[in-house]
């Protein structure tokens, strides 16, 4: 049972959330290609599932926290094992089969960031099993929710495929990029 404090917390996570798992369908219905198929990348298929799971884990906890009477230990404990074994899974997918080694390691580190929060939402949902009135991990909880939200989020921009929601994309490009097909510096040959 979730005290009277966290009432509002709960349901506005519910709300943003149930929100942002229909765009996902919408954004999986308009992004070029099916990202879902099997003739789609691995990468794609995996921003997917990420985003999928990301953003479904904090929905379901918010609405059990909703449920009066109702703990909400043991369905994040659930939710939390199923996003550490399906991140672990991915991770050991893409450490496997032979990708790009830049793919390879950009979705790894995200499957790592995966791994992590969803293990900080398994010792949090843990410790609320264990002492549903223990306030230090509700509100460990509800902080790694709105940060797995967020980690949902940005699965789900990349996987539309506008990565410049990291540092080098707002960036210019630099005049020394071999792939750069913007300016040159004066006096540099345009033709490569």
């Amino acid at each position: 049972m979730i005290p009277p404090d966290y009432a509002n917390f709960f349901m506005t996570m519910a709300g943003v959330e149930a929100s942002l798992f229909g765009l996902i369908f919408i954004v999986i219905s308009i992004t070029p290609g099916n990202p879902i198929s099997s003739t789609s990348s691995l990468e794609q298929r995996i921003n997917v599932l990420t985003a999928y799971s990301a953003l479904l884990n904090p929905l379901i906890i918010a609405l059990f926290a909703l449920i009066p009477q109702q703990s909400i230990g043991f369905v994040a404990i659930i939710l939390s094992f199923e996003g550490l074994v399906n991140s672990l899974g991915m991770l050991l997918t893409v450490l496997r089969i032979s990708v790009k080694k830049r793919e390879r390691i950009r979705t790894s580190a995200y499957m790592l960031i995966g791994c992590v929060l969803f293990g900080y939402e398994a010792w949090y949902a843990l410790r609320l099993f264990r002492t549903p009135a223990d306030l230090a991990a509700l509100n460990g909880l509800a902080n790694v929710l709105i940060v797995i939200t967020f980690f949902g989020v940005a699965r789900a921009w990349d996987l539309v495929g506008i990565r410049r929601s990291h540092l080098p994309g707002f960036l210019p490009p630099s005049p020394f990029d071999r792939n750069n097909t913007g300016d040159r510096p004066a006096g540099k040959d345009n033709t490569g």
